[in-house]
Formats: C-alpha cells, structure tokens, sequence
C-alpha cells in the first residue's frame, strides 16, 4: 500500500508539474482568445450568407429590368408598326379621308 501511495504521489507530482494551474490573468487572456474567435467565425458565417442573400437579390432585379426592357422594345415595335406610312394611308382610305402624304411623315415622327 505504501508503494502505491507513492506511486500516486508521483504521478500527480508529474502532472502537476506538466499542467500547472494558469493565473487569472492567463486565463483571461485566452479565454478573450477564445471569444475572439467564436464571434469572428459567427461574424464571417454571417457576413457570407449576408453577401449571398444581396447576389441573388441583384440577380432577381437584373432579371425584372430584362423584363421590363423587353417590354418597352416590344411597345416600341407595336409603335412602329402602328405608325406606318401604308398603314395610316390604309386606314384613311377606308374611311375615306383624303391623303397628305406631307402630313404623313409628320405622323410618323411624333414618337
């Protein structure tokens, strides 16, 4: 029993001596350490899932101005092809209007 008395006295006398206690300042300063860290790991995973939720917002606008200037281009067109010359002349002619064809260009240019 003796033996085994100080057996353990050694092994915590090596232990003690390997792992000694840290002070209070030590333990402070890594323990800011720590904390450090966790809040910089949190920030960074927040930041990028920030970061991606403005990308797909952007693209959702860039998709709605495409839409929208498809739109304008397609009433541009229908512009177009409602201001025809032949077509305006058409139009007159059924309903028996008399042609200037001076004020047609004219009609054509109001856009």
């Amino acid at each position: 029993m003796a033996h085994n008395k100080q057996e353990e006295r050694a092994v915590r006398a090596a232990f003690q001596k390997r792992f000694r206690k840290f002070s209070r300042l030590e333990l402070a300063f890594y323990g800011s350490i720590i904390i450090t860290a966790v809040l910089m790991a949190v920030g960074i995973i927040y930041l990028q899932s920030r970061n991606l939720q403005v990308k797909q917002d952007i693209t959702e606008i860039n998709s709605q101005i495409s839409d929208a200037e498809t739109d304008l281009n397609n009433a541009k067109q229908e512009v177009n092809e409602l201001t025809r010359s032949d077509r305006i002349a058409e139009i007159a002619k059924k309903a028996g209007l008399n042609i200037d064809n001076s004020n047609l260009g004219n009609v054509g240019s109001n856009k």
